[in-house]
């Protein structure tokens, strides 16, 4: 039989929430709010009362077992845990707000512009800002160790993410009209969609790495005329749902043209947050031409550094722990190799050593968080593990002629 005392309950929100400065509230029975952390949470003043707004967002789930997660239109996400005794539920944990990516002002217009809301931009910009930043993957993980601290029962992905499609937002049907009537349209004003073996052979050639091939192939479905509209409202947010679609058809062929997985992903991450500060056609045009090559360079200089398994499994580990110590010892553990014998097929293979490879990806990263974040210098340096800044900043120039401010300064 489960059991939960207040005092048990605050004390788990309160650790939950000083692992990640997530608010928690704990409800109890009829959904009475008993306790928050902090005390004073700032809501998105776009809501009444972030407790109505909770109440609304998890309104129907309340015999559900595993970690509900929902996302407002505003892009917060929270997650629930319905408290059980007895087969009886006495109550939920909400955590919560969290978004993706950081809001720019200029993302918080085009979703305030999209929703058609009214609302006072300068001050949701200050709620954003105080809103934790965390990946989708790192949020149901973090649910998962809450359900552990409350339940001593140990959940899987996959039990977190069959109970996502059972919520009735992902099931909801839409009514959309026969597609007849627009193809029929569509043959009146000679406007055909793009030419099924055109597109295949663009992601093929990005798959290749092809670089000529893409530019060729881009140009000549562009030719055709046809530009399907995704949007009723907007021209140019029809080509940025184009554009969309594109870069995350051109995101999995690069990856299976050899590019590493998560290097794809954020890179799609970057161009798709870029494109929505566009305001023209043409400019959302050359956005995509520039990520359909930028992903297909990336392809063509992967295929000119094929490594073996051992030196693959440990550049991906270096990419995914850049915020981390990475020592040989645990590439030598994941690898099943022997410290030196790895050390030496890695410079024999890459022409650097190990260490060398780790501070030339942790500079490529800096540059990264430099151009697309608010990161300070010294933080900057804290999260890709250096000593100190100056070396960070030693290191930095070595690797790129000049130190972080200069290169800050220059973008």
């Amino acid at each position: 039989m489960q059991s939960f005392t207040d005092e048990h309950l605050e004390f788990i929100c309160t650790v939950a929430h000083h692992l990640y400065s997530i608010p928690f509230y704990y409800f109890g029975e009829h959904d009475k709010l008993h306790y928050r952390i902090p005390v004073n949470i700032e809501h998105n003043p776009l809501f009444s009362s972030d407790h109505e707004m909770i109440a609304a967002l998890f309104d129907g789930t309340e015999d559900r077992r595993y970690p509900i997660i929902r996302e407002t239109v505003y892009l917060e996400k929270f997650f629930a845990i319905n408290l059980f005794a007895d087969d009886q539920r006495i109550g939920r944990l909400v955590a919560g707000p969290v978004i993706h990516f950081k809001m720019t002002e200029s993302i918080i217009h085009v979703t305030l512009s999209d929703l058609l809301t009214k609302a006072n931009n300068k001050e949701l910009s200050v709620y954003y800002d105080h809103v934790p930043v965390m990946s989708n993957y790192t949020f149901i993980n973090f649910a998962m160790v809450v359900y552990f601290m409350l339940y001593q029962e140990q959940l899987t992905l996959a039990d977190v993410l069959g109970n996502l499609e059972k919520d009735d937002w992902r099931k909801a049907a839409l009514e959309i009209e026969h597609p007849y009537h627009q193809i029929m349209d569509a043959r009146q004003n000679n406007l055909i969609h793009t030419e099924m073996h055109k597109e295949k052979k663009l992601l093929d050639y990005i798959r290749l790495g092809r670089m000529d091939k893409v530019l060729e192939t881009f140009h000549s479905i562009h030719k055709q005329g046809k530009k399907s509209v995704l949007s009723k409202t907007s021209y140019v947010r029809s080509q940025k749902n184009l554009a969309i679609s594109l870069i995350t058809l051109a995101t999995r062929a690069a990856v299976e043209g050899g590019v590493f997985q998560e290097i794809a992903y954020n890179l799609s991450d970057l161009y798709i947050l870029k494109l929505e500060e566009l305001t023209d056609s043409k400019a959302v045009d050359d956005l995509m031409e520039d990520a359909l090559l930028d992903f297909t360079k990336r392809v063509e200089h992967s295929k000119k550094n094929k490594y073996s398994k051992p030196i693959n499994i440990c550049q991906d580990y270096i990419f995914n722990h850049l915020h981390e110590r990475i020592t040989i010892a645990r590439l030598a553990e994941l690898t099943s190799l022997h410290p030196n014998y790895l050390s030496n097929l890695f410079k024999k293979e890459v022409g650097i050593s190990i260490s060398q490879f780790i501070l030339k990806t942790k500079i490529e990263e800096a540059q990264n968080l430099l151009t697309y974040s608010n990161y300070s210098l010294a933080e900057i340096a804290t999260l890709l593990n250096f000593n100190d800044q100056s070396y960070f900043a030693k290191v930095f120039k070595t690797y790129t002629g000049c130190t972080p401010k200069q290169f800050k300064d220059q973008k």
